[in-house]
């Protein structure tokens, strides 16, 4: 039998950017930029202004160029996974497996939002940490995305071991009261 918590206490989430485009997208769209410009680089080709087609050559080659980065950067993922008894954290390529990972005990991992206290506009940071030792994650999120994942990730970590966690009950304490 299944204890309900365990749906608390393991959790995972996959992050990654708002991948809009597919790659079928991507093709699409560069058949029909290419056909408009080399339509219209070989009409002007036709009418004596033949410098045009080195161009639109070049045009396309950047076009696709920025086509296979913005690709590439879609299948950027970030995994964290909320165990038992620690949190887990990839990074890597869908498709490519994990590059790097990083686990805390969860005991004592806190998550926080940080702001650029000298540039005011910059995008918030969302950090696990514990120890002394960060973790930036949700890079490819939007700063509300990370607000809402910082409180979520903050109420996953006051559950520990089917209860909230002792740490939690006494936030209203001063030193002497009791």
């Amino acid at each position: 039998m299944s204890d309900p918590l365990d749906s608390v206490l393991e959790t995972r989430f996959v992050l990654g950017p708002n991948a809009s485009l597919s790659v079928r997208g991507a093709w699409t769209f560069m058949i029909w930029v290419s056909l408009a410009t080399l339509g219209s680089a070989t009409w002007c080709a036709v009418h004596g202004f033949w410098p045009v087609l080195p161009f639109a050559g070049l045009e396309l080659a950047a076009v696709g160029w920025a086509l296979v980065v913005s690709m590439r950067r879609n299948r950027y993922r970030e995994v964290v996974s909320f165990e038992r008894e620690r949190v887990r954290i990839e990074f890597g390529v869908a498709g490519q497996g994990v590059a790097a990972h990083v686990e805390l005990p969860r005991a004592w991992t806190r998550a926080w939002i940080e702001r650029d206290a000298e540039r005011r506009h910059a995008p918030t940071r969302l950090v696990l940490g514990c120890s002394g030792q960060r973790v930036i994650v949700g890079c490819c999120l939007t700063d509300e995305e990370r607000e809402a994942l910082a409180v979520r990730f903050g109420t996953l970590l006051k559950v520990r071991r089917g209860r909230l966690d002792d740490r939690t009950s006494h936030s209203g304490m001063t030193l002497g009261e009791g």
